[in-house]
């Protein structure tokens, strides 16, 4: 039996594990947390730091690993490569294209060089004030190199500019922010799969927030596919010109998501991330078209390649006529005391996959970042109206309460807008 290393116990990396032990592999998760959610389904964990690479290899080899796999966790992305070298075991790519695809200038300037629509925007520090001051608001203002929203503020006003660039910083390695025009098209996500060099495009979805909180970055309450930019982004040439600048980056294998608006019938990506994802859409793509991310990931991290079948002849961005969502339920800051609906909802016929990100007990106190994204449910329906039922089913069963009893939800997404805004796409 092959033995996997896991870097990242979160509950994002919960389905890579239960995926590994489904293909025959044993799993050893790496987390600094004794209580990670994605260690009650390896055979074996270990409380470690996950940037402590000289530990984790000495683990890996008193395991005698076969393989290592990233999980859904940006951070441990320079961790990942380095103890796949020390250990001589396969690593999906080279340290450049980590950072190309990590860094969100870096990636900006890729795409500008191959000529795929981006956001405007630039590099920004606290002696640029005055220039910020005068530019047309509202404004994004980002780390270069955070995730999961951390640091994210929106600027209305000029007031608001240098509190935001210290929010920023507080999350950065870098003394400059990136500051961006605050874009209110639809955002969208795009997925890729690489295999042997070449790109293949998995699907797109739409991606809906919350705006309780309009100074904060916006939360996704809901992402649903297939995408109603898909037609346009295939047949306008979007999808020949990222195609080909993964193909100039150099890129040979895993998985890529490209984070985007719409404007004007172009797609302008912001953000990338050359890594599973933590939002698990590929748990659409594994139920409606057999392209398991997870399952790619951990044959790649074995050296058996990404699949046994040429990824292309499976894929479509359509997902074979069916609709699908990922619902992400965010809750205020609070303590969690009890979840409802759980069971109930599992029990849903179109339900596919249900993943909570906290046990009973858990204090949620960062406002702003997607960990007051408490629990992540996948639908996959025949028809709109099936997945505005079981979306709707969901948020009926589904509450979070504190130790009072109260709802700790926050407002839920719309699923009118599937009536109003999609139809069957080919």
């Amino acid at each position: 039996m092959s033995k996997l290393l896991i870097l990242g116990g979160n509950s994002a990396t919960a389905g890579a594990v239960e995926a590994a032990k489904r293909m025959g592999v044993e799993t050893v998760v790496i987390d600094m947390n004794p209580k990670a959610y994605a260690k009650r389904f390896a055979d074996k964990s270990y409380d470690i730091d996950g940037k402590d690479v000289e530990g984790i290899v000495e683990i890996a080899r008193g395991e005698k690993v076969d393989g290592v796999l990233l999980g859904a966790v940006e951070e441990l992305m320079e961790t990942y490569q380095r103890v796949c070298t020390e250990l001589g075991l396969p690593c999906y790519a080279t340290k450049e294209l980590f950072d190309t695809f990590s860094d969100k200038r870096a990636f900006k300037e890729l795409c500008v060089s191959n000529d795929v629509p981006t956001t405007q925007g630039g590099l920004y520090g606290p002696g640029d004030l005055e220039e910020l001051k005068s530019k047309r608001f509202p404004l994004i203002v980002k780390p270069i190199d955070s995730s999961g929203s951390r640091g994210i503020r929106v600027c209305y006003s000029p007031e608001e500019v240098g509190d935001a660039i210290s929010a920023a910083l507080s999350f950065s390695e870098y003394d400059k922010v990136l500051v961006e025009r605050y874009m209110t098209g639809q955002e969208v996500v795009v997925y890729y799969a690489f295999q042997d060099g070449e790109p293949t495009l998995l699907g797109i979805c739409d991606r809906y927030t919350n705006h309780q909180r309009a100074s904060m970055a916006q939360l996704p309450t809901s992402y649903i596919f297939p995408s109603r930019f898909t037609r346009a982004y295939i047949d306008g040439g979007e999808d020949c010109l990222v195609g080909e600048m993964f193909r100039k980056a150099g890129i040979k294998n895993g998985v890529m998501f490209l984070q985007g608006f719409e404007d004007d019938g172009v797609l302008r990506f912001y953000e990338s991330g050359y890594r599973l994802n933590g939002a698990q859409e590929h748990q659409i793509f594994a139920n409606t078209c057999g392209v398991d991310a997870k399952e790619m990931m951990v044959r790649l991290a074995l050296g058996e390649g990404m699949a046994d079948f040429r990824i292309s002849s499976k894929a479509d961005p359509f997902i074979h006529g069916k609709f699908g969502c990922k619902l992400s339920v965010l809750m205020n800051p609070g303590k969690i005391s009890e979840f409802v609906g759980l069971d109930d909802i599992r029990r849903l016929e179109d339900v596919v996959y249900v993943n909570p990100s906290y046990d009973p007990g858990a204090v949620v106190k960062d406002a702003g970042t997607l960990k007051q994204i408490v629990c992540r449910f996948f639908v996959v329906s025949e028809t709109k109206e099936r997945l505005k039922f079981f979306i709707d089913e969901i948020n009926r069963l589904f509450d979070v309460l504190d130790g009072d009893g109260k709802s700790l939800l926050m407002e839920p997404f719309d699923t009118g807008l599937i009536l109003r805004y999609y139809r069957g796409l080919k």
